[in-house]
């Protein structure tokens, strides 16, 4: 098998909600990796700090996509609609 990819409806899926996420000042840059075993939307909040989010895409089989918050796992699922769905949530903070 060759390097995964992600596939053009994928990555509009994706940019649909960076570009929301952007627009509001919640999110700042991305990066995209490909790798023989899986390719990596990363999405940053900062351009000084690691990656807030992570959308992996591996073959196993199948497609599968996980989510990664700061490193740890949200959720799996083999349709990336359930992970865009999942950060199409409003991000709330606490203010004292």
């Amino acid at each position: 098998m060759g390097i995964v990819r992600f596939k053009k409806k994928e990555i509009n899926q994706i940019m649909e909600i960076y570009s929301k996420k952007i627009s509001t000042g919640e999110w700042k840059d991305y990066s995209i990796s490909f790798q023989k075993n899986h390719a990596t939307f990363s999405i940053h909040k900062s351009f000084k700090h690691a990656p807030s989010f992570q959308i992996e895409k591996k073959y196993i089989r199948k497609r599968v996509y996980t989510l990664i918050d700061n490193k740890s796992i949200v959720m799996c699922s083999d349709q990336l609609n359930k992970l865009i769905n999942y950060l199409k949530k409003p991000n709330l903070r606490l203010v004292r």
